[in-house]
């Protein structure tokens, strides 16, 4: 299964610097403390986001709104996935009778509830505003392929584990792997699940931090306090919206990650705190 809108190839940023944030569920105050503290430059750097940018968080719109710069790129998530699922009978006749979840999808239930506010129940339909930023998620792509060379970097929301990884030998998809979707070669059903959904990486022991042939894969999905590197993967989900709850934001363990990828370090904002953390180096493959 493939289309042009799974896959996006970007060139080198010859003009600045390029970062990579972790799943915004939408903390877009936390995003805007950390973009201040880097100086962030919109005319020449760019921003990356691993994909989850609603649902959870305070200001899940202001996030989709991200769409609209010129210098902000995102991957399409399982919780934007879950509301695409959730509004399919919407999307298709443009009519919402209730926000009743009648196929069972989980996405009210997993922080969906703050379309309510955008819900105009005498039109059955949703406001013009959340309709923009629905038609902007369907237009996201499931993985970025970023720069050429030591440069290059990947987006995608979970993992690039392959289908077939128990019996080929390889667990993760590879740069000439890649190379061929970008070309045109189809990416199985499988391996598109594994982008939205998949949890082995970062939930398994003994892999090595870096996978020779594989350029550094950024990916959020599965919680932690800090960055961790497995396979070439690295996981920068570190639970912005876990800040919300007093006793995380007391902890200090958790909140958004902002990667910088030309220094190979991160740094982490939380609710309840206004200091912002920064994180030592991490290897990147060559």
């Amino acid at each position: 299964m493939n289309n042009p809108s799974l896959i996006r190839k970007l060139p080198n940023n010859a003009a600045g610097k390029d970062y990579v944030v972790g799943d915004l569920h939408g903390c877009f105050d936390l995003l805007e403390q950390l973009l201040a503290h880097v100086c962030f430059d919109t005319n020449a750097d760019r921003l990356f986001s691993v994909g989850d940018l609603i649902d959870r968080g305070p200001d899940s719109l202001r996030c989709l709104r991200l769409l609209t710069e010129p210098w902000f790129y995102a991957v399409q998530g399982n919780h934007e996935l879950m509301m695409l699922d959730f509004l399919t009978p919407y999307l298709s006749t443009g009519k919402l009778k209730n926000l009743e979840d009648i196929s069972e999808t989980g996405f009210l239930e997993y922080g969906g509830d703050w379309i309510a506010a955008y819900f105009q129940p005498e039109h059955e339909c949703m406001s013009d505003e959340f309709n923009n930023g629905l038609a902007m998620i369907l237009e996201l792509p499931r993985f970025l392929v970023v720069g050429t060379g030591n440069a290059r970097f990947h987006v995608v929301h979970a993992e690039l584990v392959k289908s077939d990884y128990r019996h080929s030998g390889q667990t993760v998809w590879l740069d000439s792997d890649i190379d061929r979707w970008v070309d045109g070669e189809d990416i199985d059903i499988n391996t598109l699940e594994r982008f939205f959904w998949g949890r082995k990486l970062m939930r398994s022991e003994g892999y090595p931090a870096v996978q020779q042939g594989l350029s550094t894969t950024f990916c959020g999905h599965t919680v932690a306090n800090i960055p961790r590197q497995v396979l070439s993967h690295l996981c920068i989900d570190t639970g912005a919206f876990l800040t919300l709850n007093n006793h995380y934001a007391k902890a200090g363990e958790y909140g958004l990650t902002l990667f910088d990828v030309q220094e190979a370090s991160w740094l982490r904002a939380s609710y309840g705190s206004s200091n912002v953390i920064m994180g030592t180096a991490i290897s990147m493959p060559c």
